[in-house]
């Protein structure tokens, strides 16, 4: 198993740390951490890549094959990244693939929700002909702002319009 990790790219200084953290690996079949790599390498990770992977994510090779391809699948799709924007992340984010899936959902769901809001807040601004983003002219609308106030103060302040108002507006939509 050390002859294992050292040919995956693990130092010798690294591996005390590793097992420390690791120490189930143990208890893997070596063939199957082998078709783990191998898996990865079929996905076009480089030996450097895995094992950086490797070394910040502990326990990427106790995930079997299927779960390794459904969590690259899963970022792919999500994040609707190309391949090798997928690959680059999680070398760089590697406890992405390992990490609980729930935090990742929630803060996806938070950011569609935003990005809907700010649609929704536009298409007001701009039905209003108050949709001005430029800070050189009057009348500005400061992104920040649009994104993060509560109703009402996007409504009066920023709108000029009652809240009844957007709601009405929203219904059209």
């Amino acid at each position: 198993m050390l002859l294992f990790l050292k040919d995956l790219g693990i130092e010798d200084t690294q591996l005390g740390p590793f097992l420390t953290k690791n120490y189930a690996i143990f208890s893997e079949d070596l063939e199957n951490l082998k078709t783990r790599v191998a898996y990865l390498q079929s996905k076009n990770f480089s030996k450097a890549d895995i094992a950086q992977m490797v070394r910040n994510a502990p326990f990427l090779l106790s995930f079997s094959v299927e779960r390794l391809d459904n969590r690259l699948g899963f970022f792919q799709k999500e994040l609707e990244l190309s391949v090798k924007k997928t690959r680059d992340l999680v070398i760089r984010l590697p406890r992405l693939l390992t990490g609980s899936l729930e935090p990742v959902k929630e803060n996806l769901k938070v950011f569609n929700t935003r990005l809907f809001k700010v649609k929704e807040r536009h298409l007001f601004l701009a039905y209003l002909g108050r949709a001005q983003y430029d800070p050189t002219k009057p009348n500005y609308i400061s992104l920040d702002k649009l994104v993060s106030v509560p109703d009402g103060i996007f409504c009066e302040g920023m709108a000029k319009a009652s809240v009844q108002d957007f709601e009405k507006f929203l219904k059209t939509l």
